[in-house]
């Protein structure tokens, strides 16, 4: 009777236990899901990666071909895009996020890289219910672990293919010899004890070698999971797509059979008897070892099919993640898209994505801008929001701006650029080096240049600064190039006013304070409140009055006079 008690407490323990678990999971899924809703048009979301994240994150940027048109280093780097990933970054999965930052640094060159575009974001926007649920599978796709899927087919293509012809030889001598028993009993034993020597030994050997290499079926096999989830949505709106995925996910039919034996390759049996007595029968036949290596030579066969399949899943969460982007924006517009050589860009209304209270501005350009301005006036913000809205529209197809309408540009910066302390080089070494690369990029075939200098060579002094400012603006000019500069030297508004034009903006000293208003003004600065500045601070009134003459009468005579003090 005491037995039958304590049998039933241990079954109930056991059942209790089971079915906490299964209440707890299914909590955790409802959690999940109820985020995903309210996170899906969240304005600003708490999505900060780490370097060793962002750094796993551009594997498959780094991976494909690098002689396609990109936003470079140096461009990436002057607009914080990386800042502007992980804000866009509503992805649920490790390939979505590698396919969304690919996607943001590769802008797209004609017209019809965008067909079928919109209509995916659109139908994934519209459809709540199925759209949670993709996210929901996508999430089992979450990184676990320091290496990117790319890293993984790295690994597995210096390993190589392996032949089984060794495995099943020594496994065939072990069944002859197990055979040779029942013909002669002690021949049979001793070939037998000499075969299992054999195999265990060059078993421990050969798994030595592979079994590092067994999370990467354990990553593919998760996308064969995940693929196949999403293919048991409907997709009614997504018909190309879904059949793309469906091709892919064909190639690896066979891929899970006898798949449980490998991934138990790094299991130590856990003290489970029969997993023990299984693990001396793997010795014996090496069979994990046959299946590992067709699985590895299956993987080396079909990795276009991985990597294709990778960017198809990818591709769902990323579009998904373009949605939920724009849903948290306040306003949106698609950009409108010319395959042209002529440079034209206008904004309406365009803001800066990162700013929480940003001031729009608009503007309409057939040829480059000179912008000038005090510091903190507005200037490489504006810069910034013109370049990453040129981005955006190449790449995520939507701008923050109410009408985005250009051509189908190269875009290139020269704008937040540092001493380079490994190689030596000075920040004025630095910078013409940056500035070289653009007028190299003209001289290529293709789209026409986009491109955004601030502070135009403010690594040397003012008078070379300015003719060769005005040389490198002019050259860029002729090259069609259209230039976006910031600076604030006013004499290049007026040395390039056949080329440029010009625009500005202001600030107004008002009550012992600096008031910025942020909006974009035809024209050049007027402006000298660096100098009243100076008052408001607390310098003498001679510094400020001689100061003020000194720049009205340079302004007036373009010429640098002071009068000899009293």
């Amino acid at each position: 009777m005491e037995l039958i008690v304590f049998l039933g407490l241990i079954f109930a323990v056991f059942l209790y236990v089971m079915i906490r678990g299964s209440v707890e999971a299914k909590q955790a899924k409802i959690k999940l899901r109820n985020r995903l809703r309210e996170e899906y048009t969240e304005r600003f979301l708490d999505n900060e990666l780490s370097e060793e994240e962002l750094a796993l994150i551009k594997k498959r940027f780094l991976y494909r071909h690098a002689e396609e048109i990109i936003i470079d280093d140096i461009t990436w780097n002057d607009l914080d895009m990386d800042d502007v990933f992980c804000q866009m970054n509503r992805t649920c999965s490790a390939v979505g996020a590698e396919a969304l930052y690919d996607m943001l640094r590769r802008p797209k060159q004609r017209k019809d890289d965008f067909e079928g575009f919109e209509e995916d974001v659109n139908y994934l926007m519209g459809q709540e219910e199925e759209r949670l649920n993709l996210q929901m599978v996508l999430s089992n796709l979450r990184r676990k672990g320091r290496y990117s899927l790319y890293d993984y087919i790295d690994y597995l293509e210096r390993l190589g293919k392996r032949s089984n012809m060794v495995h099943i030889l020594q496994l065939a001598l072990f069944i002859a010899s197990v055979g040779l028993i029942f013909v002669n009993s002690s021949l049979g034993v001793m070939a037998l004890i000499a075969m299992a020597c054999v195999n265990i030994t060059t078993y421990l050997g050969h798994k030595g070698k592979v079994a590092p290499y067994v999370s990467t079926f354990s990553y593919i096999m998760k996308m064969l999971d995940c693929a196949d989830e999403i293919l048991a949505q409907p997709l009614t709106g997504m018909s190309e797509y879904r059949e793309k995925l469906k091709k892919n996910r064909e190639a690896f039919r066979d891929f899970k059979k006898g798949s449980s034996m490998v991934f138990k390759m790094n299991d130590a049996g856990a003290g489970d008897p029969g997993e023990i007595i299984f693990d001396y029968v793997k010795m014996m036949t090496h069979i994990d070892l046959i299946q590992f290596n067709k699985m590895l030579n299956k993987t080396l066969e079909c990795k276009k099919e991985i990597i294709e399949l990778a960017e198809c899943i990818g591709y769902l969460d990323a579009m998904i993640a373009i949605g939920s982007f724009r849903a948290s924006l306040p306003y949106y517009a698609i950009p409108q898209l010319q395959e042209s050589k002529m440079t034209e860009i206008g904004i309406e209304e365009g803001y800066h994505p990162m700013l929480r209270e940003p001031v729009a501005n608009s503007f309409k350009q057939k040829r480059g801008v000179v912008i000038t301005g005090s510091n903190a006036s507005g200037k490489s913000t504006f810069l910034k929001m013109v370049a990453i809205n040129a981005i955006l529209a190449q790449t995520v197809h939507t701008c923050t701006a109410k009408c985005y309408e250009a051509s189908m540009f190269r875009i290139l910066s020269s704008m937040s650029l540092r001493d380079n302390l490994d190689s030596g080089e000075s920040y004025y070494m630095v910078e013409i080096k940056a500035l070289k690369r653009i007028m190299d990029a003209a001289s290529k075939e293709g789209n026409p240049v986009l491109c955004f200098v601030d502070e135009v060579l403010r690594g040397t002094n003012t008078v070379e600064r300015i003719a060769a400012s005005t040389q490198i603006l002019i050259k860029l000019y002729t090259s069609g190039v259209c230039c976006f500069a910031a600076t604030h030297d006013i004499e290049l508004t007026y040395l390039l006013e056949k080329e440029y034009d010009n625009y500005h903006f202001e600030e107004e000293v008002r009550d012992g304070d600096v008031l910025f208003s942020y909006c974009l003004h035809t024209g050049r600065a007027q402006t000298r409140n660096a100098i009243r500045l100076l008052q408001i601070i607390g310098f003498s009134e001679d510094i400020i009055k001689e100061a003020e003459d000194l720049a009205s009468s340079f302004m007036k005579t373009s010429i640098w006079s002071r009068k000899e003090a009293r």
